[in-house]
């Protein structure tokens, strides 16, 4: 079979990976021509900022699957795996040649990370869920292969948006913690998260991407705190399948679990349990929710998110057993998990950041003058309004323009992202919009559809 010339560049999630391309792939040469972008978006971000480490990078192998744009028809398939992608676990990936060259205008998906031995024959845009099935971990830990998903009509600028369908969990201690006990410290306290989905689906399901559960419980001496010395990165972290948390419990009902309202406390809600240790035969228990407390409600646990939990004041002893920290809100204990209004696309020096409502803009080919998207500059905690430091935005791409902001907008305050498109910015042609403060830069794409 002829093989045509077809690379995939992935620019991954999470700020912090690496976007250099060491060397060549194999005997494959490296061309610009027909090039896919597969941008997986930054996590949104609950309570802190978020890095992305090399392992949530990387890629055991993919599939490539092109379909007919509107009967959901497969039309080709290809299978690459990981030894063959050029920069594996840094931000921007390169395929080697596929066996097929995707036509313009048809729907391209690729899948990361799942059961790879799969045959597609016969898949449809509808029954990819049924297809490819994710590995049977309840739960992944750092070092293992993330499932991930990317689908798009497929234009000249070749872009396919990437997802991860897990949700990152971490612990950590608060900068000055008031503890009335004394003795509360990373290192002798460890977690467990209890009642999580059992089950995950690649393709958003339903488009909200919820999985089958709850029902899976943790052995509670596997996590640790980030401020634990000598912990390892499997101790630190935990990526959960996407569940619909805030509405559902453990129980008997169906296979998403009993329904509830998401303000109200369930002792089988999903949750997390910290055990600390006094000596050998003596622990204590404390029980922290995935709750916000500034909307009263419980959070889903969706995918792509990280949940970074902050315990701040620790205002009496925990529970001597298990049963009772499970069957009351932790009241002893105070930690913040509050989750940011939408925003997708983060960068940040761990100070401040600049945060947009999305990765990349899209417009119609009518638009000349529209609000694309949301901005705001956001402090860290801690940290003082920002007075002196230099602010800019430039649009780059032919007729694109950047008519506001241009002056630093107040911290914490979403302005809208304005911009004007003549009749150069053609159909299919992607622009930036790249907005400096400070030592920050960060990247809006903007594309026209």
């Amino acid at each position: 079979m002829k093989r045509i010339t077809f690379f995939i560049a992935s620019i991954l999630c999470l700020t912090a990976c690496n976007n250099d391309i060491n060397g060549p792939i194999g005997d494959y040469p490296v061309d610009t021509e027909g090039r896919i972008e597969l941008r997986m978006p930054d996590a949104t971000t609950v309570g802190v900022y978020s890095n992305a480490t090399q392992s949530e990078c990387m890629i055991d192998s993919v599939w490539v699957l092109e379909f007919h744009p509107t009967t959901g028809v497969l039309l080709n398939s290809d299978h690459v795996g990981g030894s063959k992608i050029m920069g594996n676990g840094q931000a921007v990936q390169l395929l080697p040649q596929l066996s097929f060259k995707p036509t313009i205008g048809n729907r391209i998906v690729c899948i990361a990370n799942t059961n790879s031995g799969v045959n597609p024959a016969g898949v449809t845009i509808s029954t990819i869920n049924d297809k490819f099935k994710l590995n049977t971990d309840n739960y992944y830990i750092v070092g293992e292969y993330l499932p991930m998903y990317g689908e798009t009509v497929l234009s000249s600028s070749y872009m396919c948006e990437m997802t991860r369908e897990v949700a990152k969990v971490q612990v950590q201690m608060g900068e000055s913690v008031s503890d009335v006990t004394g003795a509360f410290t990373a290192e002798n306290v460890s977690y467990a998260i209890y009642n999580i989905a059992k089950y995950g689906y690649v393709q958003p399901y339903n488009g909200e991407g919820y999985a089958s559960g709850p029902g899976y419980v943790l052995t509670y001496n596997t996590f640790r705190l980030l401020q634990k010395a000598g912990a390892t990165d499997q101790e630190k972290c935990l990526y959960l399948h996407e569940y619909k948390s805030s509405t559902r419990i453990l129980g008997l009902g169906t296979g998403n679990g009993i329904s509830i309202g998401d303000d109200v406390f369930s002792a089988n809600r999903q949750h997390i349990i910290l055990y600390r240790a006094v000596n050998a035969t003596d622990t204590f228990y404390y029980r922290l929710d995935f709750y916000d407390p500034s909307t009263g409600k419980y959070l889903d646990t969706k995918r792509n998110h990280h949940y970074l939990f902050t315990i701040n004041r620790v205002g009496s002893e925990g529970y001597k057993n298990l049963n009772g920290a499970q069957n009351n809100p932790g009241s002893n204990i105070e930690y913040t998990v509050t989750i940011s209004d939408g925003a997708r696309h983060i960068s940040s020096n761990g100070q401040y950041a600049i945060v947009t409502s999305v990765d990349t803009a899209k417009i119609s080919s009518s638009v000349t003058s529209q609000n694309i998207a949301k901005i705001r500059y956001q402090l860290g905690a801690g940290m003082p309004a920002l007075t002196a430091v230099t602010y800019s935005a430039v649009a780059a791409g032919p007729g694109l323009t950047l008519n506001s902001p241009t002056t630093l907008m107040a911290a914490n305050t979403n302005v809208d992202v304005n911009i004007t498109a003549d009749a150069t910015f053609t159909a299919g042609t992607t622009g930036t919009i790249t907005f400096t403060l400070g030592n920050v830069k960060h990247v809006l794409y903007v594309k026209r559809q």
